[in-house]
């Protein structure tokens, strides 16, 4: 394995880590994050929010556990890109929103310097 390749390795896996840790935790505590729903995906789904809370948290292990076994990365990388857009657009210039734009920015590497599959 060279420099690269152990390079994306690392990316992949640290941010998989990111999204199981986050999902699992919607999963096993949604309650917690019900707060963090915005209205207007609530109007949009027609769903309570610990619902959306629920879906996103299996939607964040899913990815997760798929770019940690190195499946589907790159259209993996682009659907948690545009996911995570979207949080750092809704958060806006926070401690927070800064912290999401830089997993956005390393999801977008990922999926610009990943092999088709």
């Amino acid at each position: 394995m060279n420099q690269k390749e152990i390079g994306l390795l690392v990316l992949r896996l640290g941010l998989a880590s990111v999204f199981l840790w986050f999902g699992f935790s919607q999963l096993t505590n949604g309650i917690a994050w019900v707060a963090w729903v915005p209205e207007w995906a609530v109007q949009l789904l027609h769903i309570p929010p610990a619902m959306i809370v629920l879906g996103n948290g299996l939607f964040e292990v899913i990815a997760g556990a798929l770019l940690a076994l190195g499946f589907f990365v790159r259209p993996v990388a682009v659907l948690l890109a545009i996911h995570t857009a979207i949080i750092v657009f809704e958060i806006g210039f926070t401690a927070i929103g800064v912290r999401d734009f830089g997993l956005l920015t390393g999801l977008i590497a990922l999926a610009l310097i990943s092999q088709k599959n």
